[in-house]
C-alpha cells in the first residue's frame, strides 16, 4: 500500500486554502462526549485522513485542530484499535488514489436504510414547520446554506410558496421574499426555521447573539 503522505501527489492545493473558516470565529456550544466505540473510531479515521488532505493543502481546516482531534480520539482506543484505524485510514487514501472505474449507475437500495430514514424525518419536519408558515401567514426565520457566496445567512423573510411539496425530499424548496428580492431556497439546504408574526419590514440578515462560554476541566484549545 502507498505511504499515506504521497497519496494524493497528483493534487494541487485548493485556491481558497488560507482563508479565514467562519466556525472558528465561534463559541462552542457545550462540551462533547464521545464514548462509543464507532464515533471514536470515526474521528480518529476522519482525522488521519485529513492529515493527507492538509499535507496537499486541500483544506482550510487547521492542522492543529486535526492533529488533536486525532491525539484526543486516540486516548479511547487501545493500540490495536489504534492498529486498525490506521490502516482504514490508508485503505480510504488508497481508494482515493487508485479507485475503479464506476460501471452503473448504482441504483440500489440504501446500504444506511437508519440514515435515510433520518434524513426523511428531518425534511419532513423542516416541511411541516414551512406549511405552518404558510396556512397561519407567518414570516420565516431561517438558516440556510448559500452555494453561491459558500456561508450560512440567517434571514427572516415572507414564504411565497413552497414548491415540490407533495413529499418532502431533495427537490422541495421554499420560495422567499424580502426586501433584497425574491430567491428560493432548497429543503435540503435549511438548517433552521421557524415561523415568526409577519412585518412590513425586517433586518435582511439577523446577527445570531453571542454566548458565554464555560470553560471545563481539560476543554481548554491550547492549538
Amino acid at each position: 500500500m502507498a505511504d499515506w503522505r504521497k497519496i494524493l501527489r497528483r493534487f494541487g492545493p485548493r485556491s481558497d486554502v488560507g482563508g479565514e473558516f467562519y466556525p472558528d470565529k465561534l463559541d462552542v456550544e457545550g462540551p462533547v462526549l464521545i464514548n462509543t466505540m464507532g464515533p471514536m473510531a470515526a474521528a480518529f479515521v476522519g482525522a488521519r485522513v485529513l492529515r493527507a488532505v492538509v499535507a496537499r493543502r486541500g483544506t482550510v481546516l487547521r492542522p492543529s485542530a486535526i492533529e488533536k482531534l486525532e491525539k484526543l480520539a486516540s486516548r479511547g482506543l487501545s493500540q490495536a484499535a489504534i492498529h486498525h484505524c490506521e490502516a482504514e485510514a490508508e485503505r480510504i487514501l488508497d481508494w482515493f488514489d487508485r479507485a475503479p472505474p464506476q460501471d452503473s449507475d448504482l441504483q440500489t437500495p440504501s446500504s444506511t436504510p437508519e440514515l435515510d430514514m433520518m434524513i426523511s424525518a428531518d425534511l419532513e419536519s423542516r416541511l411541516s414547520v414551512a406549511r405552518l408558515a404558510l396556512k397561519e401567514d407567518y414570516d420565516l426565520e431561517l438558516e440556510y446554506f448559500d452555494e453561491e457566496q459558500q456561508r450560512w445567512p440567517r434571514v427572516r423573510a415572507e414564504l411565497i410558496s413552497i414548491e415540490d411539496a407533495e413529499a418532502a425530499d431533495f427537490h422541495t424548496s421554499l420560495a422567499l421574499r424580502n426586501e433584497t428580492g425574491r430567491w428560493s431556497v432548497a429543503l435540503k439546504h435549511v438548517r433552521w426555521l421557524m415561523p415568526v408574526p409577519a412585518e412590513g419590514d425586517w433586518p435582511t440578515e439577523i446577527e445570531s447573539p453571542g454566548a458565554e462560554v464555560v470553560d471545563f476541566p481539560g476543554s481548554s484549545d491550547e492549538s
